[in-house]
């Protein structure tokens, strides 16, 4: 306590020497705190610390030149505990403002968030500030009123500003003054205390921020400071718990309480919400879970700041964004826009461009994929066609006209282009009553309507009429969406519910699997499809091979090779030295169990359940970080297989005690390895 006074004193006497002129200029506050039946307020005006006491029947307009004006009638605020909101139509969000008042000002007036007044005029918009308002730069308080009266002003309009707590913030309360603009030293000196207790218990701003929440979720998009880590998933916490905890347990918190609570130790230090930076690691970007975490957390990306770029980052193929754009810096800054169901970035001048999720691609245009693959519910395809001789010339595989039709439910709305299709696939095509089939859209047709000229849609039917071989092909779907929580490096797929027309006739109904090509896969990555030449497994990037070899063993695949390039498509990322192979076409695994599935007479096993190792290298080491690493998953992935609610409960419960004969052997892993390590 003698070494905080005495270093409060220090500054108030050095404060005291500056020139007349310097402290003419100097300004802060107003800091203003509940006492019994009265409003105490602090600030310096010219230089000059004010202390008043003020009864609550008393007051008015606080107004003083060169500070805020605050409304001390209208102090309350809403202790709001809702953290996830749907179907909103504006949002506009920024972060790491630091104290730079006047640029946060201008971007939201260029945007038409607020008028000259500064007065809200975004209607039933959301505004969402990521945190770190506080620390570096000298017009904190100047953001602080501004941000608590434009909560009130949206509210009244069925609008909502959300302002997220960011490390500073907590630092600043807690004591921590490490990057402090020296103004507000000055404050602490002038005003004879120590700066956090200026955000003490009681203070109105300071009891405003400590009720911020963490995170909070619009339209199924997580914005937050720092970032959700896989260690923080491990907690299983739900959004709103992670509120809460920070709430109750880490913002003022006593001292030492979290060295005695592990999970508030994973939630305050670097791999918590409010300090992690590993999205943007390049070291790690090729093998991170970000798929995994998004199932976790139920959302579709995550928004962040706290990691300060020149420009919005868009990483991970729209998954992760990153809008801490350097204001703290002071020169300038950028926010994100979301509008008519897109994102946009804004600059100071009003300016609007469209994200590119693939943050290379230098086009704003998205894929027919990508359009199917956005749709919330199942989309309904119609394809027409001349159906009787795509079957009767099913082996040789001669495109046909034909046209497709895409209905969406989120919107109602429908898409109908022509093209051409043709059979597909090996086996299938000899043995099913309706093989796969490829549509090839119109290149000009495509471009008319602003898609890419990604023009091929592959899909994949039951391979006969009746709920079993429907069944089979669920099962099928599941292994696409069992690998992309693995491994975020895989092929997409997704079900859409089709009927085959011939003519006006319909001939064929079924849920069907639509399954991205490799031109669209590198499209969304950013990768360079590799089809030429020769490939051995050692030219694979590692960890991404050994999950795939280890999957394919746990489903009892051995329909796939990597010489052969059969059932895998190979990339190449610009920030990966290695190649990453993608698997597909799972239906010869025992998993699925097709009855026309046998495993090559090659191999030394009579059917397609027994699990068999093929002979690529793998050592001790790389195989017990293998077992390690499925092991960690095991409740992940049976939790995956109940949400599989498309399928049977019956079927369920056969996929999840299939899996789970995977995962005993991995329970006596000295046993399997004599099987795996070469």
């Amino acid at each position: 306590m003698k070494h905080f006074l005495l270093t409060y004193v220090l500054l108030f006497i050095g404060f005291s020497s500056i020139n007349g002129q310097v402290k003419s200029q100097y300004f802060d506050g107003p800091y203003i705190f509940h006492q019994n039946d009265s409003l105490r307020i602090k600030w310096v005006e010219k230089g000059i610390g004010h202390d008043s006491l003020i009864a609550i029947s008393d007051v008015g307009i606080f107004k003083r030149k060169g500070l805020p004006t605050v409304d001390l009638t209208d102090l309350d605020f809403e202790k709001n505990t809702q953290a996830t909101y749907t179907d909103i139509k504006k949002i506009v969000a920024f972060s790491d403002v630091h104290g730079q008042y006047d640029i946060m000002i201008n971007l939201l007036k260029a945007h038409n968030i607020i008028d000259e007044q500064n007065k809200w005029i975004f209607g039933e918009g959301h505004l969402v500030v990521t945190g770190d308002n506080l620390d570096r730069g000298d017009k904190v308080l100047d953001i602080l009123w501004f941000l608590f009266f434009l909560e009130k002003q949206a509210a009244k309009v069925g609008g909502k500003v959300h302002v997220l707590l960011g490390n500073h913030e907590i630092m600043v309360l807690q004591g921590d003054i490490r990057y402090l603009n020296k103004k507000y030293l000055y404050t602490s000196g002038v005003l004879r205390d120590r700066y956090h207790l200026m955000f003490g218990r009681g203070s109105i701003l300071g009891d405003w921020i400590a009720n911020h929440k963490v995170m909070t979720s619009i339209n199924r998009s997580l914005y937050l400071h720092g970032g959700i880590s896989e260690e923080i998933t491990k907690l299983d916490y739900s959004i709103e718990k992670m509120n809460t905890t920070f709430t109750q347990h880490l913002v003022r918190f006593e001292n030492d309480s979290i060295f005695r609570d592990s999970q508030l130790q994973a939630l305050y230090f670097e791999n918590g919400p409010l300090w992690y930076r590993g999205y943007f690691k390049k070291e790690q970007m090729d093998d991170f879970p970000i798929d995994k975490i998004l199932n976790k957390l139920d959302q579709d990306r995550i928004i962040v700041g706290h990691t300060s770029f020149d420009d919005v980052q868009s990483l991970y193929g729209g998954k992760v964004i990153g809008i801490d754009c350097s204001i703290k810096k002071g020169e300038t800054g950028k926010l994100l826009l979301f509008k008519n169901d897109k994102f946009y970035v804004g600059d100071m001048k009003g300016k609007e461009k469209p994200i590119a999720f693939n943050p290379n691609s230098k086009s704003s245009k998205s894929s027919f994929y990508q359009y199917v693959f956005d749709i919330k519910e199942r989309p309904k395809v119609t394809i027409s066609t001349n159906v009787n001789r795509l079957l009767r010339k099913k082996l040789k595989e001669e495109y046909q006209i034909a046209s497709i039709k895409v209905e969406n439910p989120d919107d109602g709305k429908s898409l109908e282009l022509k093209g051409r299709i043709r059979t597909r696939g090996n086996i299938r095509k000899k043995v099913c009553s309706v093989p796969p089939i490829k549509f090839d859209f119109s290149k000009k047709a495509l471009d008319s309507i602003g898609f890419l000229k990604n023009d091929k849609l592959k899909f994949v039917f039951p391979c006969n009429k009746g709920s079993r071989n429907q069944e089979l092909l669920y099962k099928e779907f599941f292994l696409y969406g069992l690998y992309d929580f693995i491994d975020s490096n895989c092929i997409k797929a997704k079900l859409v519910d089709v009927i085959l027309n011939d003519g006006k006739k319909e001939k064929y109904n079924f849920t069907a699997i639509l399954i991205e090509d490799e031109a669209e896969y590198a499209r969304r990555k950013n990768a360079r499809v590799i089809d030429k030449g020769k490939l051995r497994a050692s030219r694979l990037h590692r960890k991404s091979f050994l999950k795939m070899v280890f999957f394919q063993y746990m489903i009892s695949n051995t329909d796939w090779s990597v010489g052969n390039k059969h059932n895998l498509k190979f990339v190449k990322f610009p920030d990966i030295d290695k190649v990453v192979a993608l698997p597909y076409d799972f239906d010869y695994s025992g998993f699925v169990g097709q009855l026309y599935a046998v495993p090559h007479e090659s191999l030394p096993i009579d059917n397609i359940h027994q699990r068999h190792f093929f002979s690529y290298k793998v050592n001790e080491g790389e195989f017990y970080e293998m077992v390690k690493f499925y092991k960690s998953i095991e409740e992940d992935v049976y939790r995956i297989c109940d949400e599989a609610t498309y399928m049977k409960p019956k079927t369920i419960k056969e996929n999840k005690k299939y899996l789970k004969e995977f995962f005993d052997l991995l329970d006596r892993p000295e046993r399997l390895k004599s099987k795996i390590v070469k």
